[in-house]
């Protein structure tokens, strides 16, 4: 699914509900939303820095930091990612009947 794609989805709902996320079909529950992320931003290398470069200056040459992250698999750098929050009830199973 796309964002614009999900875009359309919600077009119809009203601005001011809630969103949550149904998960787990066999046994639903519906959990909150934690927030939004993208992949590159996961992927910072700055937990790796070996040049101690993080905040103020480029890294030096070989750093793994400072090298632009692979992405395999079908993945990009802005996929984007709904991060489930707390668990706060128990779902329906006609959620994904709807679906």
């Amino acid at each position: 699914m796309t964002v614009s794609e999900l875009l359309q989805m919600l077009e119809g709902c009203d601005p001011e509900a809630e969103v949550r996320i149904m998960s787990q079909e066999t046994y639903p529950f519906e959990n909150a939303i934690r927030g939004v992320c993208i992949r590159e931003d996961m992927s910072s290398g700055d937990d790796e820095c070996e040049c101690d470069h993080r905040f103020t200056e480029p890294h030096e040459e070989g750093c793994p930091a400072g090298e632009e992250p692979e992405y395999g698999d079908g993945t990009q750098a802005n996929d984007v990612f709904i991060v489930e929050g707390m668990q706060e009830r128990y779902g329906h199973k006609g959620a994904w009947d709807l679906v």
